[in-house]
């Protein structure tokens, strides 16, 4: 198994046309889920296990893919399997994080009916600021349009659906118990 490389961040820059040379034309993307903001919009709340799985494998994908590959527009078409781009043309549905502009925004897609994540890059290191599994960055009436993400049951409702019946059935032979018990006491 290879080294888990470790982010390097020697000073904080965007990438920029200007700077995009001084970066090591090497450097790999490496994430980073310090900036995550969670709102009714752009969660991981409802998804399916595919959905984390698929987000999973992209992010493996992506971490073999150069920064400047990303700048040049390399993986930036319709074409491409991650449709890594900046935010031209998006109108978000909620208010952008503080010390976030959207021009400095990125998306990389899961898959063309998966959504993706947005986040800004820093040097190499691409901070997840947005999941959108219901593509609520540009809503598209064929996923559905613009969609508040409902936030589901627990992940183990089964079991708690379980216990919630057997504290209903333990109360009623409890009672059960307590009228034979009566019972017994009077004969």
């Amino acid at each position: 198994m290879p080294k888990i490389p470790i982010a390097e961040v020697p000073k904080i820059q965007k990438i920029s046309p200007a700077n995009t040379e001084s970066l090591k034309r090497q450097r790999k993307v490496c994430f980073s889920f310090a900036a995550v903001d969670k709102n009714e919009y752009f969660n991981l709340d409802g998804t399916c296990q595919n959905w984390a799985a698929d987000l999973f494998d992209t992010m493996q994908k992506v971490s073999n893919i150069s920064v400047s590959e990303i700048y040049n527009g390399t993986y930036s078409h319709k074409g491409s399997p991650f449709r890594i781009h900046q935010h031209d043309s998006a109108k978000p549905p909620c208010r952008i994080p503080d010390k976030v502009s959207q021009e400095d925004m990125w998306q990389i897609r899961i898959s063309t009916s998966k959504g993706g994540i947005h986040g800004v890059f820093v040097d190499n290191i691409f901070y997840v600021i947005w999941f959108d599994p219901q593509h609520n960055l540009y809503p598209d009436e064929n996923h559905g349009g613009l969609k508040k993400v409902m936030p589901p049951s627990t992940c183990c409702k089964d079991r708690d659906a379980e216990i919630s019946e057997l504290k209903k059935r333990l109360a009623g032979l409890e009672e059960e118990n307590r009228v034979y018990a009566e019972m017994f006491e009077k004969v």
